[in-house]
């Protein structure tokens, strides 16, 4: 039994034995075969290596939109200025209304208010004030501060006023024409004088002094070239003809009156574009007699000076009227001149061209010669001489000397004006000597006396 058991352990320890030498027995290595040469290499760059990714994160939730805040009506006030000078003032105010459809039909939802403010200037009549814009005018006419004691404002500046008060009324609709700044302040007074003694009278105007381009005259000048774009060809001081050229401003009338005729006659003219031109035919027609019969001031020949018309139709004995003689005080010096032409209703200061030029050489008909209110004129009242003459500078010189004189003086330079048209006086020829008899002596040659200015006056007045 014990002899079995142990033949059967050395036959299974045998059987173990053989399948442990099975399972570690390696095969062959195959034979080595002829190496075979490789192409070469490609040379593959290093990689770079890419920036880690984030990891993404959660999207937050967004927050939701605040509801709009209610609108409040408001008030603003904006401040700005219009070409003319004028300042305005525009206050926006809203307020809560009704549905759009309903505002929109009701005429005071969209509305706009205005209202103008202007300070209407004070005359002032002291020395003091006027010598702030005329320093040396107490020197100038030496008898002025006792003049101004008896002095007073003349009617005509409160009128001058009251008609640009109106004259911007009557345009609040058109802001574009109202007066301007400068031209609604452009006269610093308007005062009466009179010398206790002479009892010559003058017109005190202390304003401005724009520039008046118009007038034409073909028996001293064949053409004016017009100097801006209100000129007129015709002046209110004039005198008859005397020539016979033509004035260079009747043709281009005479065409417009064949235009106007011709558009009259068309069926297709409505009537009242009918009766508009029938009314500047006839204007046109008054305008050529009128320079077929007259000459006029050339503002750049002739010393004249420009007030409102209201002021010259008037009368009254500080009244002045057109012809009537003026002297314009400016830097010191005076200018002779007359009242030479009526000018807008609205209007103090002006100058012809020639005049202005003198105050100041850039003057034109778009430059004014003075913009502050510097320039003082006096106006003769009744020194005006009928009838109407051609300019003479002579006697205009002579006769402002004069006025000025019975004013109580002038302590600075009076300008003498020379004629630009008159022709040159020829000097006399030289006296032939009588032919002395045979046995006479010759008589002697003798220069005449130097007349002194005192004895040359008289005969000038004479002259007169």
């Amino acid at each position: 039994m014990r002899r079995s058991l142990l033949n059967l352990v050395r036959t299974a320890a045998g059987a173990l034995l053989a399948t442990g030498l099975v399972a570690c027995r390696q095969p062959a290595p195959p034979a080595a075969a002829a190496p075979t040469p490789s192409p070469a290499a490609a040379i593959t760059p290093t990689p770079v290596p890419s920036p880690a990714t984030p990891e993404p994160k959660a999207t937050p939730l967004p927050e939701p939109t605040p509801p709009p805040p209610p609108y409040v009506p408001a008030k603003r006030l904006e401040v700005g200025k219009i070409f003319n000078g004028m300042q305005y003032r525009v206050r926006l105010e809203t307020e809560r209304g009704g549905t759009a459809t309903a505002e929109r039909e009701d005429p005071d939802s969209y509305t706009a208010e205005l209202t103008v403010k202007v300070k209407v200037p004070r005359p002032h009549r002291s020395l003091q004030d006027l010598s702030k814009l005329n320093p040396r005018l107490g020197t100038l006419l030496p008898a002025l501060p006792a003049l101004l004691e008896k002095a007073h404002v003349a009617a005509s500046f409160e009128d001058l006023y009251r008609r640009k008060c109106a004259q911007l009324q009557a345009n609040l609709n058109r802001l574009d024409v109202v007066l301007s700044r400068h031209n609604f302040f452009d006269c610093e007074t308007i005062l009466e004088l009179q010398h206790p003694e002479t009892q010559r009278r003058a017109l005190l105007i202390q304003s401005d002094m724009d520039t008046d381009t118009d007038g034409s005259d073909p028996d001293r000048v064949p053409f004016v070239e017009p100097g801006s774009m209100t000129f007129q060809p015709m002046t209110s001081y004039r005198w008859p003809r005397k020539g016979t050229a033509v004035n260079a401003f009747i043709p281009p009338l005479e065409a417009k009156i064949k235009e106007y005729e011709q558009e009259i006659a068309l069926p297709a003219t409505t009537a009242a574009r009918k009766s508009f031109l029938r009314s500047e035919r006839d204007e046109a027609r008054t305008r050529i007699a009128d320079m077929k019969a007259s000459s006029y001031l050339v503002a750049k020949l002739d010393p004249f000076i420009v007030l409102p018309t209201p002021m010259v139709t008037k009368t009254g004995a500080f009244a002045p009227l057109i012809g009537d003689y003026c002297v314009v005080i400016y830097g010191g010096k005076a200018y002779p001149a007359i009242v030479g032409d009526a000018g807008p209703t609205t209007k103090m200061g002006e100058g012809s061209l020639r005049l202005c030029q003198q105050l100041d050489p850039k003057a034109s008909g778009v430059q004014r010669a003075e913009n502050d209110l510097k320039v003082t004129y006096l106006v003769f009242p009744g020194s005006r001489e009928r009838p109407f003459q051609p300019p003479s500078m002579e006697k205009w010189n002579a006769r402002c000397v004069a006025l000025l004189v019975e004013l109580g003086g002038f302590g600075g330079e009076i300008h003498q004006w020379e004629d630009l048209v008159k022709p040159p006086v020829p000097p006399a020829p030289p006296a032939t000597p009588a032919p002395v008899a045979p046995g006479t002596a010759a008589p002697a040659l003798t220069t005449p006396a130097p007349t002194t200015a005192a004895e040359s006056k008289p005969a000038a007045a004479a002259r007169e």
